[in-house]
């Protein structure tokens, strides 16, 4: 008796828990070889396409901003904001540029030679920050005459600290002299920050 035979001797019951044995092995195997590899391959596909829209989109973003960037480089480099910053690895250092343009302002503004003291530099947003602080005695009509001149300067010069001390007696028909004490900050885009000078007079 061959198998079919033998099948088909078996109960009815039998028989069709056998069939649907063997429908749901067909139905496994037809989902593994089949369907599954089909899915994957598609979703494999939909995600390579989004990738390569997202790295096109990349590029198309870096190329635009490039350009952009290139244009606002442009732009500042033939404005006069360039001018308004020290250049570094001249033949005078910075800080020393600095100097001259306090020490200009203060003598535009009648104020006696004093000396000045560079602070380490910092860095302040990609540049470098340039310190020098001084100390000297100034009216009030000296100080505002200081800060006109210093506003006249062709560098920017920000006053980032500033004390003042007046005597404890005053005459009401004068201003008296005070002492003022500054650090001053001029920008540049120069190298690593100079080590700490002694203070020099002029």
């Amino acid at each position: 008796m061959n198998a079919v035979a033998r099948v088909a001797a078996l109960p009815l019951v039998t028989r069709r828990a056998i069939a649907l044995a063997v429908l749901a092995v067909m139905l496994v195997l037809a989902w593994s070889l089949v369907v599954w590899p089909v899915r994957v391959l598609l979703t494999s596909q939909t995600e390579w396409r989004e990738d390569v829209t997202k790295q096109i989109a990349r590029d198309r973003g870096m190329l635009k901003s490039a350009t952009q960037i290139r244009e606002a480089a442009a732009a500042l480099d033939a404005s006069t904001l360039r001018g308004w910053l020290y250049e570094g690895g001249g033949a005078l250092a910075p800080a020393d540029a600095l100097q001259n343009d306090l020490r200009s302002a203060l003598l535009a503004s009648g104020v006696e030679p004093t000396n000045f003291k560079v602070l380490p530099a910092t860095n302040a947003a990609g540049l470098r920050a340039q310190r020098v602080e001084f100390s000297t005695i100034v009216t009030i009509d000296q100080l505002q005459a200081f800060f006109v001149a210093l506003d006249n300067q062709p560098h920017y010069v920000r006053i980032e600290r500033m004390r003042l001390d007046a005597p404890d007696t005053q005459r009401n028909d004068e201003n008296p002299p005070m002492t003022v004490l500054m650090e001053a900050r001029g920008y540049s885009v120069d190298g690593p920050a100079p080590e700490v000078r002694v203070a020099r007079a002029y």
